[in-house]
This record gives structure tokens, sequence and C-alpha cells, in this order.
């Protein structure tokens, strides 16, 4: 239960920004792991770590700003805080994954002809 002395909309508004940021956190993480693990219980593994992560995180904010009080309003404004975050991102999170897979994928092709190269040159 939120308490009238703790400025409830303060709460809120502190859960939903830490839902945001854990928001962004999640993306990043996805993008650099989900491009480089396309095995399906590497992924879920990630999955797995990073939300029970998400969930430790959200209790010790229950434990700072509510007193270990649970409050269905907190749950709420911290998921709506990470699931606004993955809806307004999704185009400019694809659009900037996309470029920058394709830009690894070159520097990598680069290093690869340039070993190749090298291995070639000393035969």
């Amino acid at each position: 239960m939120i308490f009238s002395t703790f400025n409830q909309l303060n709460c809120f508004l502190v859960f939903l920004f830490f839902g945001l940021i854990l928001g962004l956190i999640s993306k990043l993480i996805f993008i650099i792991f989900s491009k480089n693990f396309q095995k399906i219980i590497v992924k879920n593994i990630i999955y797995t770590i990073f939300y029970s992560i998400f969930s430790i995180f959200f209790v010790i904010l229950i434990n700072l700003y509510n007193l270990g009080q649970h409050s269905y309003a907190l749950i709420i404004a911290y998921l709506l805080g990470y699931l606004w975050f993955n809806y307004l991102s999704k185009n400019l999170v694809v659009f900037l994954e996309n470029k920058w897979y394709n830009i690894i994928i070159k520097i990598k092709s680069k290093i690869f002809r340039k070993k190749k190269n090298d291995s070639i040159k000393k035969n």
C-alpha cells in the first residue's frame, strides 16, 4: 500500500521511470546478444537472466520506496514503463539494429579477408 505521506505520485513516477530505464537496457542487451546467439536455448537463458534481474530490481525498489509493502499501482507503473519503452522504440531500434548489424558484418568481412590474404601471402 502506498501511504499518503510518501507522495504517491512521486513513487508512481519513479517506478515508471525505472521501467523506462530497464526497457532501454533490455533493448540494448537483446540487440547485442540476440544477433550473436541464434540458438533458442542460449536466447532463453539470456532472457531468463534478464527478467530475473528485472524482478530483483523491482523488489529492491519496493523496499526502498514503499517500505516493502507491495502495491498493484507500483507494479503496473513498473511494467507500464517497460512496455511503453518497448512500444515506442520498436521502429527506431529495428532501424538502428539493422544498420549496426550491417556495419559489424562489413567490419568482420574486411578482417577475415585481410587474414585470408595474409595467410595466402605467407604460403
